[in-house]
């Protein structure tokens, strides 16, 4: 394909050779010979079959977070007998511009790295490549384009902030609410033996023992604490904006996140998905690094329940505190079930269940470990994530 240059040549030739032949001015003739032949050799030398090259990419890391650095590595290898010609490389990432490189000539069996940084300023699929190279002649005048390499990828997952995932043992609110909840189930975990107190159980008596000691003997057992999270992301567009959309996928990436890290059963439920088993923490990542605003308010219990007993939490991230999702999972919350609601739109007050506020990143690492953990323990948790 002819340059700019090359152009210019075409045209300068068709003129010097039509004036020449009109005009009868051989040497003007001549030259325009001389430029015509000039550009079929630069026409030959790009056309010529290009050596064998093998380029290997690799993204290093092929997953990470928004905000955490990556980069991608060329190593570009001549497999070939004959020396290559001098390329310029072109290498698109993303949507809007690119890496752009030159390499020099490369003899047999020679290769050499080059390297770029991938932006990971927003979260979703960054696609890198296809790996264009243009050859051009020494004078400039046509070039010619090749692909030497495939499209590759990097996943850019949401960031997660790290949150304290909730037990019987917290001193927050949460906490102390789980407590409480924890008494009313029968345990599974052998305590203890006390004397027997109006009100107490008639199941957790121990009969052999009671024969034994003459009075009744009751067995204690050790407070469970939650067995199983769900999350439930609200997409419903209208209630949000794009910053707070974002929030929220944000927030319902780090309650997936600390709730997988301390073992609990978890799921992830928004409109057509519904992500549970042992792998959920990062299928729930790759979801969330694309999902976008849409669908319709879902219904956790619609596909069944988690299977597990013991206390549970459910956790709905949500535009605001009144949302349409929001009440529906107060109407599907079950008994054993504490329910947590998470704003991005706006700071959550009233209503049934607890609230965190999610209008920044900072709002809801304080908000959901000061619920969570007590004021103290937030504090702390804020300031060491400060000095990080």
């Amino acid at each position: 394909m002819p340059t700019r240059h090359g152009w210019a040549m075409v045209v300068a030739a068709a003129a010097a050779l039509v004036t020449g032949r009109v005009f009868g001015l051989m040497e003007l003739f001549v030259v325009g010979v001389a430029l015509v032949t000039a550009f079929a050799l630069a026409v030959f030398v790009v056309n010529r079959p290009l050596p064998r090259v093998e380029v290997r990419r690799v993204a290093r890391p092929t997953t990470v977070s928004v905000g955490e650095p990556a980069r991608v590595d060329l190593q570009v290898a001549n497999r070939s007998q004959a020396r290559t010609p001098r390329l310029k490389l072109w290498e698109p990432v993303g949507d809007k511009g690119g890496a752009p490189m030159q390499l020099a000539p490369l003899g047999p069996g020679e290769a050499v790295s080059a390297a770029y940084r991938v932006p990971t300023t927003r979260r979703g699929v960054l696609r890198t490549g296809p790996l264009r190279a243009e050859r051009t002649d020494p004078l400039g005048l046509c070039k010619r384009v090749v692909w030497l390499a495939g499209a590759g990828e990097v996943l850019v997952v949401p960031e997660r902030v790290p949150l304290a995932f909730p037990g019987t043992g917290s001193s927050g609110r949460l906490g102390q609410h789980l407590r409480m909840k924890a008494f009313g189930q029968s345990g599974s975990e052998f305590h203890s033996q006390r004397e027997y107190t109006p009100g107490d159980d008639l199941r957790r008596i121990n009969w052999k023992t009671s024969a034994r000691a003459g009075t009744l003997i009751v067995r204690e057992t050790a407070l469970e604490g939650v067995q199983r999270c769900v999350v439930v992301l609200d997409t419903f567009a209208q209630g949000y904006d794009d910053d707070g959309f974002e929030r929220a996928v944000v927030a319902a990436a780090s309650v997936v996140a600390a709730a997988t890290a301390v073992g609990i059963t978890t799921r992830l439920v928004a409109p057509g998905i519904d992500l549970r088993g042992p792998d959920v923490a990062p299928q729930s990542l790759r979801w969330l690094a694309t999902v976008t605003p849409g669908g319709e308010v879902v219904d956790h219990t619609a596909a069944g329940r988690t299977n597990s007993d013991g206390l549970g939490l459910l956790v709905v991230v949500t535009s605001h505190a009144t949302s349409a999702a929001a009440a529906a999972a107060i109407g599907s919350a079950g008994p054993d079930e504490s329910l947590v609601v998470v704003s991005s739109m706006a700071a959550a007050a009233g209503g049934k269940g607890f609230h965190v506020d999610a209008t920044s990143h900072q709002h809801l690492h304080r908000s959901w470990n000061q619920l969570v953990l007590g004021r103290s323990g937030a504090d702390m948790r804020v300031k060491a994530a400060s000095r990080r």
